[in-house]
């Protein structure tokens, strides 16, 4: 058992200098050599943990979505908060916070690591659906949404504004995003089925 805790310190200390090393060097210029030499470790140790620097970013990937999703937990569960707030703090959540945080970004918007976006959108959808269920659910009960298919509405949700707004595949002007982000709070009203204009007052928080 101890073996086996020391283990996860090690991995989760290479991640940690990694990620430190991609955000202040950048990727490309990242060589596992630099995570060796600050984490103090032999190459067969490095490699018993992570097939490839690759591996790395995306066990980094991994921790990202994590940490939103704890976020939107930790928001979530303030019922003082209106539940339409509460969500759209949810949601908003999922961008990463530490410093430098557009260099992961930029790396998985590359057109060579696309299947790393894949690999994030994957995660995000699956740990941040169940928790927005929930809050759909409560919308529901409480008659301010109104829908047949919560999961999916979500996902949908969920997938908009990350292909919008996160993932930089749009070629908009800085002045295109205002009238965008009018759309998709508005398509968001109804696909949850709520009263025309619920969410206007949310365009503050994508700007």
């Amino acid at each position: 058992m101890k073996t086996v805790k020391e283990g996860e310190v090690r991995k989760q200390e290479i991640l940690m200098v990694a990620r430190e090393l991609f955000v202040t060097k950048g990727y490309e210029q990242t060589s596992v050599n630099d995570i060796l030499k600050i984490v103090g470790i032999a190459k067969g140790t490095f490699y018993y943990y992570f097939k490839s620097k690759e591996e790395v970013l995306a066990a980094i990937i991994l921790n990202i979505v994590e940490e939103g999703a704890k976020r939107a937990e930790q928001i979530l569960k303030d019922k003082s908060v209106p539940l339409i707030s509460r969500m759209m703090m949810a949601i908003m959540a999922q961008s990463p916070e530490f410093e430098g945080s557009e260099a992961i970004r930029d790396e998985m918007h590359k057109v060579e690591n696309a299947k790393l976006e894949q690999f994030y959108t994957k995660a995000m959808l699956k740990r941040m659906t169940p928790l927005l269920e929930d809050a759909v659910a409560e919308g529901v009960e409480a008659d301010l949404f109104h829908l047949n298919y919560p999961r999916e509405t979500i996902e949908s949700i969920l997938l908009l504004g990350h292909m919008l707004f996160d993932c930089n595949i749009m070629d908009w002007e800085v002045e295109d995003y205002p009238e965008k982000i009018q759309s998709y709070l508005a398509n968001m009203e109804r696909m949850l089925g709520t009263k025309e204009g619920e969410l206007k007052d949310f365009l503050q928080m994508f700007v």
